[in-house]
């Protein structure tokens, strides 16, 4: 139990960070009445799917060249390599 809520302040730490530094939400602090202050969170919804949807395509991208890369080799091992006789040498 530990562990998990470890592993989720992490996620949360880390995607916050990384929104930040990508612009995804802005945070403003203004001072109000009476010794109050106004905190304003601003989000970029259409900033933050543009950004992921950029990601998922360039992941999609290399995983894919890297599986084809990885058949082409099996491939060339296979051909490369001669495929043994069933009947018994005489």
């Amino acid at each position: 139990m530990r562990n998990l809520l470890a592993f989720s302040a992490a996620a949360a730490l880390t995607v916050a960070g990384l929104g930040w530094y990508l612009d995804w939400y802005k945070i403003q602090s203004t001072p109000s009445y009476n010794g109050h202050r106004n905190v304003e969170v601003d989000i970029d919804t259409n900033k933050i799917h543009d950004d992921v949807h950029k990601g998922s395509e360039t992941i999609l991208e290399r995983g894919g060249e890297r599986l084809k890369q990885t058949v082409d080799k099996d491939n060339k091992r296979v051909d490369s390599q001669a495929i043994p006789s069933i009947l018994p040498a005489n």
